[in-house]
This record gives structure tokens, sequence and C-alpha cells, in this order.
């Protein structure tokens, strides 16, 4: 039988998203994202048509939640925060009861012995930002920047894992191209904007992070897609590989690894 040893501090857990496990959608002051806005549209888009205002009411349930990890032996959590929550219109002033939900999620995870990993943004345009156009228009990724810098000051005295977006390709295929993430538009230029302003809003909070010196670590979380020609003797199947591994790949690795966009 084969025996695999795992490195000491080896990370053990899972990871979620904001509106996935919060619920409590439209109370204590949160504002209304892509995905609220959606379920009042169209709530048969969402599985047995439940929405964010129940999901798995975590907002209600985390020191449970929180012990059952424990229970299970995990040593790290990686959870979004909701953008919507902490800054209802996306920008302006800050929403002092989403602080202390996050605090006090933060101090209960350390209390078990659990590491919280936090990631900035999961899908989750607030509303205020989608209805100027979301990740197209650049005025966005300013406020994104702001947000991000408000997080770090609120929290980064005990968050030291921080991530600046979940799978940056999802929203640009989702939203702009395969209709199943809101604005259910099918336009690449758009679409090609919306991935290149996130990726560009990627950089600015990594800046302002590195700017506080708080002594962290700080990345973004790529799903990637390695593209391989169905015949590697078809100069068309070729091209048609590397265009692939450039919209799906490289257009996040690049400017992540090496802070350029699809360089040689």
């Amino acid at each position: 039988m084969t025996t695999y040893q795992f490195p000491h501090q080896f990370w053990w857990g899972t990871a979620v998203s904001a509106t996935q496990i919060e619920g409590a959608a439209n109370r204590d002051g949160k504002g209304m994202n892509i995905w609220d806005h959606w379920y009042e549209l169209e709530p048969n888009r969402f599985f047995n048509e439940v929405g964010p205002t129940n999901a798995s009411k975590f907002y209600d349930r985390y020191k449970a939640d929180i012990a059952l990890m424990k229970e299970l032996g995990h040593n790290t959590f990686r959870f979004s925060i909701s953008w919507s929550r902490l800054i209802p219109d996306g920008i302006g002033p800050i929403n002092k009861t989403a602080v202390a939900f996050y605090s006090n999620v933060i101090d209960e995870l350390i209390d078990a012995g659990i590491e919280p990993f936090v990631n900035l943004f999961h899908f989750d345009m607030p509303m205020g930002m989608q209805e100027i156009g979301g990740w197209e228009n650049r005025e966005v990724v300013y406020a994104y920047a702001e947000y991000a810098k408000v997080c770090f000051e609120q929290f980064g005295d005990r968050v030291k894992t921080w991530f600046t977006h979940n799978e940056p390709i999802v929203p640009v295929e989702g939203g702009y191209l395969y209709q199943f993430h809101y604005p259910q538009v099918v336009d690449l230029k758009r679409a090609v904007q919306v991935g290149y302003n996130t990726m560009l809003s990627s950089a600015m909070a990594i800046k302002e992070y590195r700017l506080l010196e708080q002594g962290g670590k700080i990345g973004v979380i790529l799903n990637l897609t390695p593209s391989y020609p169905r015949d590697d003797s078809n100069e068309r199947d070729v091209e048609a590989s590397v265009l692939a591994d450039a919209f799906f790949n490289r257009s996040f690795l690049d400017p992540s690894v090496k802070g350029e966009f699809l360089g040689n």
C-alpha cells in the first residue's frame, strides 16, 4: 500500500464566496450586487430558486460553521468579502456593521486555530458599479482599488494571506460570452475589455497592499485551461490552440507573473 506524507503545515481547508454562503442580502445596510438584482429578475436561473437572501446563512451561523471546520480538522478557510456589504454602493461610505461582521469572522477563525485567507472579489459586482459599466469602466477599477485598501486597513492586522480575484476568466466568459452570469452579454470586444480591466484592478490592489507594508502575501486565483491542438500537424488547429491559450491563460498569467500582457 502506498503511503503519502503531507508536509508539516500543509493547508487543509475549504473555499467559498460571500454570495454563495452569507445570506442576509438585504440586511444591515448591505447594498445590492449583480446576483441580488439577477435573482429579482430571474429566480428560475438559481438552483431550486434559492437566492442570495438565504444561501447558507453564514451571516447568522458563522460561529457554528467555524466550529464544524475546526472539528473537521481545517487549518485554513478562504472566504470572500462582499464589496457591496462593506461599501454598499461600491464607492463612498463604509458600512460599519459589515466591518464588525467580517472582523468577528476573522477573530473566530483565529481563535479556532484556522488561518483566514481572504479573497476580495468573487464575481459579486455591486449594482452601483455595474450600472456604470462594471469592469468595462475604468472608474470601477479605481473604486475597486479603494475598496481593497479599506479591506487591508480594516483587517490586515490579522489577515496575512490575500487574493485579489477568484478565477477572473469566469465573469468574462459568463457575463460577456456565454450568458451564465449577469449581465448576460455576448460581445467579444466587451469581454476583452472586462478581462483587461479586471487584471488592471488586481495590479492596483496589490500595489495598495504593498504600500501599507503589512507583512503578508497577496496574489490572484487563476483557473487555467491547458490548450492543445486537436491535430498538431494541422496548421489551423495549432493556431486555434495558441489563440485559446492566449485568451484563457496568458491574458491572466502574463500580467500576474510577468507584469505585462501577452509578452514574448
